[in-house]
């Protein structure tokens, strides 16, 4: 089972940011950079290691969007390790620092062919599906966080 821990240092960073490009803009023919975006800076980054290889396995980060509304986005796991509940550990630990943050609701800009990954984990859609880098479908989704 792979540990939840915090990317550091500069070899943890890149390996964090070249899971994200590998599982989310890659396939899509997307160039190297857009798996960043402008909240990096602000936001906390959380990664699940394979504690036997050291191998990133699955990213997610939070950020404060408005008061008391905490913004998960890029949740990316690698191929070999989907359906082995990795996606699991990285949204509870997100919504458990979410709490630690006294944020009351958690949301994020769900790809619309993920909305059901997120029903599973107690969110529901609280908006319009909209285009996002034109092939790419999004859609709010939140969930009250209770204590």
């Amino acid at each position: 089972m792979p540990i939840i821990k915090t990317p550091r240092t500069r070899e943890e960073f890149k390996a964090y940011y070249a899971l994200r490009y590998k599982v989310l803009r890659e396939p899509w023919g997307h160039p190297k950079g857009t798996e960043k975006d402008d909240y990096e800076p602000i936001s906390e980054h959380f990664m699940a290691v394979d504690e036997q290889t050291g191998e990133v396995v699955g990213v997610i980060k939070l950020y404060e969007k408005a008061p008391n509304v905490g913004n998960v986005s890029h949740l990316a796991v690698a191929t070999a390790h989907q359906h082995k509940g990795v996606g699991r550990l990285l949204i509870e630990a997100v919504e458990n620092r979410a709490r630690e943050r006294k944020f009351k609701t958690l949301g994020s800009m769900s790809r619309v062919t993920a909305t059901a990954y997120f029903e599973r984990h107690g969110y529901h859609i609280a908006g319009i599906p909209t285009p996002h880098l034109g092939t790419i479908h999004l859609v709010w989704m939140e969930k009250e966080l209770k204590d």
